[in-house]
This record gives structure tokens, C-alpha cells and sequence, in this order.
């Protein structure tokens, strides 16, 4: 089984190239519903966000020696094919992050897995643990999980069906007698605290600066890859069962009202990149 690609960072925190990357695939093709691209054109947006080359091509190097991406020769150019397993993560992302916008609907019920295979039967016991981490599944014991959130189903049951594991899951659904004990027991609700008191602290009036379509894509492709960093940390639990003053009712509104001003400059930007025309210089922002 080939290993998921991991978030990792540089020792200063910046993200490495081989993560922006997936940034890069996520936001600007999958998201778009294609399932290729020029090499080049995600090279020239890496380089944007102050990827060098050759750094950049390694990257994309080893995401194609994993099993990830596909390169295809198209005349003197390469083109990039997004493997199904590298689609399906990918739009997993989009999902998350779709709903991650939203409120989480709440009736009072908990999901809950009973997952508990014979030991030969794991193929990726990580990559599984990492999914329902990301779903917003939290463990309550051995082989046991629940969550608030619903909406990660659909992607956990054909990630289970791909690794063999759907005949050793039971899916239920309960009532908690103390939901707010539950929570506790659960989940570090103070580091998903931090999470989003980071992220406003990096981005709170600051993607305004962005100047010109080279500026508002760096700005748009910094965003979304911290915002998905802190909602990969966020059990996405409803409203009723997290404080009044949660900062990530401000994080979201940041993020929402940020994208939604960088989305179309970002575009333009990347259009240019994937027609092989040079963008007009312009000042850079950190975003």
C-alpha cells in the first residue's frame, strides 16, 4: 500500500513544496473537475509561492514514482495525470472543505464506528486512522469512533472499500447522555482552539493586499492551504456544543469572505500558467 501524502513543513513552518503542491492539484484542477495539467504550469504557480524549479520538479517527481500523478508527453511538454487515488483525495479535500464553510446540522446523534479487523487484514492502519481523524471521527476506545458530522461518510465507507475493511465496520448511530462530557473525553478542543486562533493571527486583514493576479493567487493558494491545515485539526462540532466565544465561527467567515475576493485575480493568474503565457510581474503579497 502506498503511503498518503503527508502534511509536512520546512523547519520554519512553511509548507514544503511536495504539500503545496497537492495545494496546487486540489485547488486549481481537481477543484475545477479536471484531471490533468501542464507540468509547467504547476511548476510556474510553485514558483510563485517561492518554490524554486528544480525543487518544484522533484516534487512532482516523487508524487509520480509514489503512484500519484501519471506525466504524459504531449510534443516537447509534459502533462500531469491525476491518478483515481490522487482524484479521490483530492476531491475528499474539496468536500471537507465545503463543509467545513458550513454549520454542522445537529438532531442530538452521534456517528459511531465499531471497527475492529483481525490484524491481518490492515493494509494502511495510519492512512485509515488519518482519515477518520479528518472526518472528524475522534476515538473513544479501542476499535471504537464517533463524530458530530455526517457529511464524511460517503468518503470513509469507499476508502474502506478500498482497503478491505467494509466487512469489519459497523455503522451506528447514538445518543450520548452527556454530550457535553462526550466532547471532553474525546477531542483537545483547546488545540483546535489554537488552530484557528493561528490562522486568524496569520490572515486577518491581510489577503486585501494582495495586488494584480499574481499577488491574489500566491495570497488564494496560502489561505487554502492553512485553512485546510486547521480544518484537518477540527472535529467540525455543531454549534451547540462549543463555547460562545470559539474562534472558529471567525475563522470561517476570514476564510469565506478572503477566498471569495481572491478567487477571480487567482484565476486569471492560473489561466495564464496553463497557456503557457508569461504573467505580467506584479508586487507580491504574503497573504
Amino acid at each position: 500500500m502506498l503511503e498518503a501524502p503527508r502534511t509536512r513543513r520546512h523547519g520554519d513552518g512553511s509548507p514544503s513544496a511536495r504539500t503545496l503542491a497537492l495545494t496546487v492539484l486540489g485547488e486549481y484542477v481537481r477543484y475545477a473537475g479536471a484531471d490533468r495539467v501542464a507540468a509547467g504550469a504547476v511548476v510556474g504557480a510553485l514558483g510563485a509561492c517561492g518554490i524554486g524549479d528544480a525543487a518544484a520538479r522533484r516534487a512532482l517527481g516523487r508524487l509520480a514514482q509514489e503512484g500519484w500523478l501519471r506525466p504524459e508527453r504531449v510534443g516537447r511538454s509534459t502533462r500531469l495525470v491525476l491518478e483515481p487515488r490522487l482524484g479521490r483525495l483530492l476531491t475528499a479535500w474539496t468536500h471537507r472543505l465545503e463543509r467545513a464553510v458550513e454549520a454542522t446540522p445537529w438532531s442530538g446523534e452521534w456517528q459511531q464506528l465499531v471497527l475492529r479487523p483481525p490484524s491481518g487484514v490492515w493494509r494502511d492502519r495510519a492512512l485509515v486512522e488519518q482519515q477518520l481523524a479528518f472526518e472528524g471521527f475522534g476515538p473513544l476506545g479501542p476499535g471504537l469512533w464517533c463524530a458530530a458530522d455526517p457529511g464524511g461518510l460517503p468518503a470513509l465507507k469507499g476508502l474502506f472499500r478500498e482497503q478491505g475493511l467494509t466487512a469489519h465496520a459497523l455503522w451506528l448511530t447514538c445518543r450520548a447522555e452527556d454530550d457535553a462530557e462526550l466532547v471532553l473525553r474525546t477531542w483537545e478542543l483547546n488545540d483546535v482552539r489554537r488552530a484557528h486562533e493561528e490562522f486568524l493571527t496569520r490572515f486577518e486583514g491581510r489577503t486585501g493586499q494582495a495586488r494584480g493576479p499574481e499577488a491574489a493567487f500566491v495570497a488564494r493558494t496560502r489561505l487554502v492551504h492553512a485553512w485546510r491545515i486547521t480544518f484537518e485539526r477540527d472535529p467540525r462540532l455543531p454549534d451547540a456544543l462549543l463555547p460562545r466565544d470559539w474562534p472558529g465561527r471567525a475563522a470561517t467567515r476570514l476564510f469565506v469572505d478572503a477566498w471569495r475576493a481572491l478567487r477571480a485575480p487567482a484565476d486569471t493568474f492560473w489561466r495564464q500558467l496553463t497557456l503557457g503565457v508569461k504573467p505580467l510581474a506584479c508586487s507580491d503579497s504574503d497573504g
